[in-house]
């Protein structure tokens, strides 16, 4: 029992120790996600090859294989990333490969974060491709300057040596006065377009002379027409403030008249009511006995015909 108990104890911590292990190389409770590239070459890039953000490990290459785009091909990588690094890597990040500590060290894949994005990239996206920084990459870029370079001296040797060999169109051209008149020829055609363009310049400028002269007298003609406007202006604008007078005038007699012509309107109406109140009184009074008798006839007093 006591070699079992032991054996036990023993399990347990050598299973706690490769856990605390497994956790330390980022193997147990690790979230990856994937992000692909597309590179011109994989030159020393293979699975499991070492994917950094400035020196660090973020992840490695899970795939590698050739694709076709376009007709060309290319590589493509596919990246296996620990998500902890994920805010990091934006659109804006570009990949490429390079060495991590020297000219014959292992070759890494680096993710350049100096530029950033407005987005951060998500499972199965693409980084964006770079050149490849490392000795070898400068060497190959060295050698095709250096093809270029000899291309150009080829052909420039091939021209010189055209032009020393008479035989050839620009030797004899060289060696004769053919281009020289052609040459010439050009000069003489040139000058005289130079002087149409000069008598066209002169023309241009005696025009621009006559309307030069000719606008300061249009300005002076406008100038005093408008002052005339102004001025008529002006005394319509008299006239308008003598005639707004006026009827100023006219209105305040016409609100004068009003109380005297309401006073007489009701003098008249007064004068009405007191004459039906007389022929009342006339015509109630004549229907006593005693008066009937000394009340005039109508037509023997002519003025108070109408009051009848």
């Amino acid at each position: 029992m006591l070699v079992g108990a032991a054996l036990a104890i023993i399990i347990c911590i050598g299973a706690v120790m490769l856990v605390l292990k497994l956790e330390e190389e980022g193997i147990l409770w690790k979230y990856e996600y994937t992000l692909y590239c597309n590179l011109a070459s994989g030159q020393g890039l293979g699975k499991g090859t070492k994917v950094q953000i400035n020196g660090v490990n973020v992840g490695s290459v899970k795939d590698i294989a050739l694709a076709e785009n376009n007709g060309g091909s290319y590589v493509r990588l596919e990246l296996t990333i620990d998500t902890i690094y994920k805010k990091w890597i934006t659109d804006k990040s570009i990949v490429f490969a390079t060495r991590d500590q020297n000219i014959i060290s292992e070759r890494v894949v680096n993710i350049d974060i100096s530029h950033k994005g407005d987005k951060v990239l998500e499972d199965k996206e693409y980084l964006i491709p770079g050149t490849a920084q490392d000795i070898e990459t400068v060497l190959k870029t060295a050698n095709e300057l250096i093809i270029s370079i000899s291309d150009l001296v080829r052909v420039g040797d091939s021209l010189l040596k055209m032009v020393i060999d008479t035989n050839a169109t620009i030797g004899m051209l060289l060696g004769t006065r053919i281009l020289y008149d052609r040459l010439d020829n050009a000069v003489i055609g040139l000058t005289s377009l130079l002087k149409d363009a000069s008598v066209i310049a002169r023309d241009v400028d005696g025009m621009v002379e006559s309307v030069n002269n000719g606008i300061p007298k249009a300005m002076a003609f406008a100038d005093s027409f408008s002052v005339s406007v102004m001025e008529v202006m002006g005394r319509a604008g008299s006239i308008m403030n003598s005639l707004d007078s006026t009827l100023q005038s006219v209105g305040g007699l016409v609100d004068n008249l009003s109380p005297v012509i309401g006073s007489v309107g009701n003098i008249i109406t007064d004068g009405s009511q007191t004459l039906d109140k007389t022929d009342d009184l006339v015509g109630g009074v004549s229907k006593f006995w005693f008066i009937r008798g000394k009340i005039p006839k109508k037509d023997t007093i002519p003025l108070l015909e109408d009051a009848w």
